[in-house]
């Protein structure tokens, strides 16, 4: 028997997420300091073989139970996921702002209740196709400011799909996470999630790149994206495995507080005109979600 996914009404999935939220922009300001000098799949790989320094240590620490077939075989298929996810993230970071770049995660949330719907049949409010349209037009906001049109194929309208594609990725990522929680140990979770990310991605950064370079010349700030990817994802697997996936979502529009912090004392970017009302449309199409409808009358 399958077990029962929790739902935890206190407030402690929310800070746990936040937390995660905090410690993965973070890394993700850290790895945008280096996408200007190095290739995309350098630094996804950087990023898991530093995430595997911390979380094997972890895992041995802890001593989780050992994966079963069925956890091998989601948790291949869901690594893929999350790799993809970062590659788009990490391209999308070369190119766009870091605030910019995480407004885009804030599709996010719709993708995660659409996929939480269909794939754990978790309810959410309706009105979904309302919470698209605006959440889309927040997008279009977002482009049009950055000059983005039909005729306009430039290296941001790249970054723009990169980070689109990122959020797809990212809320299927999750909503698969949330799938695993009731069944496996969360640092077993993290842990595996590295090892098999880092043995997707490496072969081709060797093949392709310079991962060698990488790593002689910025291996603390790897060592620290590690620490904070390694422990932000525990963070969200807590979360996750406590409240429904559109629930956790939401904490994501935290990102923009602590993007644009970063942003503006890390790289002296402040959020454009464009960026701030994109967010704010996307943000008020996710929270339609969660606007219940009042019973029929009988």
């Amino acid at each position: 028997m399958k077990p029962a996914l929790r739902h935890d009404l206190s407030s402690a999935p929310i800070w746990m997420a936040m937390a995660g939220a905090i410690l993965l922009t973070i890394m993700d300001a850290i790895m945008k300091g280096l996408s200007d000098r190095f290739a995309t799949i350098d630094l996804v790989a950087g990023r898991y073989v530093f995430g595997v320094v911390w979380s094997v240590p972890l895992a041995v620490v802890v001593r989780p139970p050992w994966p079963g077939a069925a956890m091998l075989r989601a948790h291949l298929l869901r690594t893929l996921v999350v790799v993809l996810t970062a590659l788009c993230f990490f391209y999308s970071l070369s190119v766009l702002s870091l605030v910019e770049a995480v407004v885009f995660s804030y599709l996010a949330p719709v993708f995660m209740a659409l996929l939480g719907r269909v794939m754990l049949g978790e309810k959410v409010a309706p009105a979904v196709a309302l919470a698209i349209a605006v959440s889309f037009a927040g997008v279009l906001v977002i482009a049009a400011g950055k000059g983005l049109g039909v005729s306009t194929l430039g290296r941001d309208l790249w970054g723009v799909a990169a980070a689109l594609a990122a959020a797809l990725f990212y809320a299927l990522a999750m909503v698969m996470l949330r799938a695993r929680t009731s069944s496996d140990h969360l640092v077993g979770i993290v842990a595996l999630q590295n090892l098999i990310a880092m043995a997707y991605v490496l072969p081709f950064s060797l093949a392709l790149g310079d991962p060698g370079a990488l790593v002689a010349a910025h291996w603390p700030w790897l060592l620290a994206a590690g620490f904070l990817g390694t422990f932000g994802h525990l963070c969200y697997a807590g979360a996750f495995k406590r409240a429904p996936a559109a629930k956790v979502g939401t904490v994501e529009y935290t990102n923009f507080i602590w993007a644009s912090a970063i942003g503006y004392i890390a790289f002296r970017e402040l959020p454009t005109w464009s960026a701030a009302a994109g967010a704010a449309l996307i943000v008020l199409g996710s929270l339609i979600l969660f606007v219940k409808r009042r019973p029929a009358p009988a």
